[in-house]
């Protein structure tokens, strides 16, 4: 007769013929039991296709072996990769990730917030809207969980893991200011303290090398875009005058998705995008998006280190349960040129 498949980690480890105790610490980390009894769970779980409820087991500890993730977009290429990033590091240290995404709305962002501290997480890796962000419900949050900030500052005195934004912008800046006309800026309204960081790092070093620095569409609203930066680059360039063009050969972007809508409203301008010396225009990015290499022509930008800045994230979730110096003084990574046709 056939065994009566287990519903409980109690019953499962009964039915194998182990404590709970010891099946429970292959759950929580698989290398803490011996070969042996490894083998006997392994073999237990495909004969009785047992699948544990973490979140059941979850309720009776203090804090779970869950890391909650919160990011403003899931179809921005950037946070899938940091997503992924997390989700895979955490996994191999045996912790479970909880994807919560703010759709860069506030209210969103804080009912995220309110349902990972629900579940009572280990901590939170969260990419914070920043402007709009609830600072006290933040505040509150931190009393109870760590959270780190990630790839943009809560506030200007927030340290968070990211981005250097006064290396990479300048390092572009240099680069196109090297042989031909200096750049002007195409941006976006300052959704984020990195718009604002960038757009200020490529003012200053435009005067650092003596060119007056151009901003082709200077944005006075802090928020208001949504999540469609292609589509407001877009129309953004298609309807911007012909004036503030003039002598401009060679646009920064603030970020690559921007980018993505310049260069097909440059198209429908009939503008070529290029380095030769019958293109019109050069154009350059900031991220290194995953489409960035099949723009036509493919875009060069600075790539940001998303493996070092999503490890770096969970080690400091893990480290001492957020008692380090990664979380109270945060680290930025410099940015590395990718060179590609359109500039």
């Amino acid at each position: 007769m056939q065994s009566k498949k287990p519903n409980t980690m109690a019953q499962f480890a009964q039915a194998i013929g182990l404590s709970r105790q010891t099946v429970s610490h292959y759950f929580n980390d698989a290398q803490s039991v011996r070969q042996s009894t490894r083998r006997t769970i392994e073999q237990g779980l495909e004969r009785f296709d047992f699948r544990p409820n973490f979140h059941a087991s979850n309720l009776t500890r203090r804090k779970a072996r869950a890391i909650g993730i919160i990011v403003p977009s899931i179809i921005d290429p950037f946070y899938s990769a940091l997503v992924s990033i997390i989700e895979i590091y955490a996994e191999e240290r045996g912790y479970l990730t909880v994807l919560q995404c703010s759709h860069n709305d506030a209210s969103m962002e804080s009912r995220a917030l309110t349902r990972l501290m629900s579940i009572n997480v280990l901590g939170i890796a969260m990419a914070p809207l920043g402007f709009t962000t609830d600072l006290k419900m933040v505040e509150a949050a931190q009393r109870d969980t760590p959270i780190v900030f990630m790839d943009s500052r809560l506030h200007e005195d927030t340290p968070y893991i990211g981005t250097n934004n006064r290396q990479s912008i300048p390092t572009m800046v240099d680069y196109l200011c090297h042989d031909a006309i200096p750049p002007a800026l195409f941006t976006m309204p300052a959704i984020n303290v990195n718009i604002i960081e960038r757009q200020q790092a490529y003012v200053e070093r435009m005067e650092e090398l003596g060119h007056r620095p151009i901003i082709l569409n200077p944005q006075e609203k802090r928020s208001g875009i949504g999540d469609d930066f292609e589509t407001f680059g877009y129309e953004q360039f298609l309807t911007l005058p012909q004036e503030p063009l003039k002598g401009v050969s060679t646009i920064l972007c603030v970020n690559d998705r921007l980018a993505f809508g310049l260069i097909a409203a440059a198209h429908r301008r009939g503008l070529k995008i290029g380095t030769k010396a019958d293109d019109d225009l050069r154009v350059a990015g900031h991220d290194d998006q995953y489409f960035s290499q099949f723009t036509h022509p493919a875009l060069t930008t600075i790539a940001q280190n998303t493996e070092a800045i999503g490890t770096l994230v969970v080690k400091a979730l893990l480290e001492n349960e957020g008692e380090n110096a990664i979380m109270r003084q945060g680290q930025l990574f410099d940015g590395t040129m990718r060179f590609r046709g359109s500039a």
